[in-house]
């Protein structure tokens, strides 16, 4: 992972693609999503934020159960 600071007290918000507010939004519908599991245990996060990666990534909904196992899966 890239990591691509902001410098936010200088006024700067976008470096490219890199948007504060795609961050914020994005952070948001993950916390969201996880507050129905009333928690998660830190060894299973990367299971959840794969899974949580294939439903972003899948919203029209006509994957198969195999898509869906690769995509969480994957990087």
């Amino acid at each position: 992972m890239t990591h691509h600071p902001v410098n936010l007290s200088a006024g700067i918000r976008v470096d490219g693609p890199w948007h504060v507010q795609n961050v914020n939004a994005y952070h948001s519908r993950l916390k969201d999503w996880m507050r129905r599991f009333k928690g998660v245990a830190t060894r299973y996060l990367d299971s959840y934020l794969g899974w949580f990666r294939a439903i972003e990534r899948s919203r029209d909904g006509d994957l198969k159960p195999t898509q869906w196992l690769a995509m969480a899966v994957s990087g």
